[in-house]
């Protein structure tokens, strides 16, 4: 009896304390969930891209409750053009909104082919209201003012189960440059982009995200490089994100329409970051792919039940 009375009042004590916890806002150890990546649906004008991108969304609706999946980042070149009543951009939230009516938020977030097709001003208009329905709906949303210098840029930010998830735009806005750029001047993305890493919450190693079109790297190859960041841009990136090095974990990014990895280290060989790409939902054959997998969709199984979230990679191809 002595024994059972000791279990029980252990179970009251450990509860009492869960509520207290709770009831103060901190992190509940145990909690797990999956987020879907989906990268350059190129909703242009073709019928087998949105054919590709409604199997998408279909695959994510339909794995909802067997993956936990919930939330959708869709990382740039998502639609531009069409005519004066049939806007692509338009079709394309039409589509994605029935995540939203399955009750998983999705993320657009805007890429250089957006803005290269003259579509940056519509993108904004398109789904401003769907960004102040997010902010209703995900905690500690963050969210940057537009226009500034003329660009709309896209940079906001959120928390979700012990994650931060901080999406800047480093879109360029030159015409037909396809790098990066941080857009460093006051009221840019970039210093919006340290100012939220600085002050967001910090609970757990490895509990920062950052999503983007165009991937925080550098290659060496020449030609490869003029689709990312320049080196000047990339130092100024490591060395300020190397003193929240064990607070970053990845930036995941599409563009270059290939599965890929690459580790982000500082001069002293310290790894700061894992930058992973993600391929297009369509069929395209992109170097150095010999051939594509078919509809791509990564799936990120997060867990919180330590000091330190871990994250299972998983790459599908729903074509088969």
């Amino acid at each position: 009896m002595v024994y059972r009375e000791k279990r029980r009042i252990a179970r009251c004590f450990t509860f009492t304390i869960l509520s207290i916890l709770v009831a103060a806002g901190s992190p509940i150890y145990g909690e797990t969930f999956s987020f879907v990546v989906i990268a350059d649906p190129h909703m242009s004008g073709s019928s087998d891209h949105k054919a590709k991108f409604e199997t998408t969304v279909d695959w994510i609706i339909r794995n909802k409750d067997c993956k936990e999946i919930e939330l959708t980042f869709v990382l740039g070149d998502i639609a531009w053009g069409g005519s004066k009543q049939n806007r692509n951009l338009h079709i394309a939230k039409t589509i994605l909104d029935r995540l939203h009516r399955a009750q998983i938020p999705y993320i657009p977030i805007i890429g250089d082919n957006e803005i290269q097709g003259g579509c940056e001003k519509e993108f904004h208009e398109i789904f401003a209201p769907h960004y102040q329905r997010l902010a209703g709906t995900l905690d500690h949303w963050r969210k940057s003012s537009v226009p500034v210098a003329d660009m709309y840029l896209q940079n906001f930010s959120f928390d979700y189960k012990g994650c931060h998830f901080v999406c800047p735009d480093f879109n360029p806005r030159k015409a037909g440059n396809e790098g990066g750029d941080l857009h460093d001047f006051e009221g840019g993305s970039w210093r919006w982009f340290m100012k939220d890493i600085q002050q967001c919450r910090k609970s757990k190693k490895e509990n920062i995200n950052i999503m983007t079109h165009i991937g925080m790297f550098r290659t060496g190859i020449g030609l490869a490089d003029e689709f990312v960041f320049s080196d000047i841009e990339m130092e100024k990136i490591k060395r300020f994100l190397h003193p929240y090095r064990e607070n970053v974990d990845s930036n995941y990014a599409g563009h270059l329409h290939v599965n890929g990895y690459v580790p982000v280290w500082s001069k002293l060989f310290v790894p700061l970051y894992h930058v992973r790409i993600t391929d297009e939902t369509w069929s395209g054959t992109q170097w150095p792919e010999s051939q594509d997998p078919g509809l791509t969709v990564r799936w990120v199984r997060v867990d919180n039940s330590g000091p330190k979230i871990s994250y299972c990679q998983n790459i599908e191809d729903i074509s088969r």
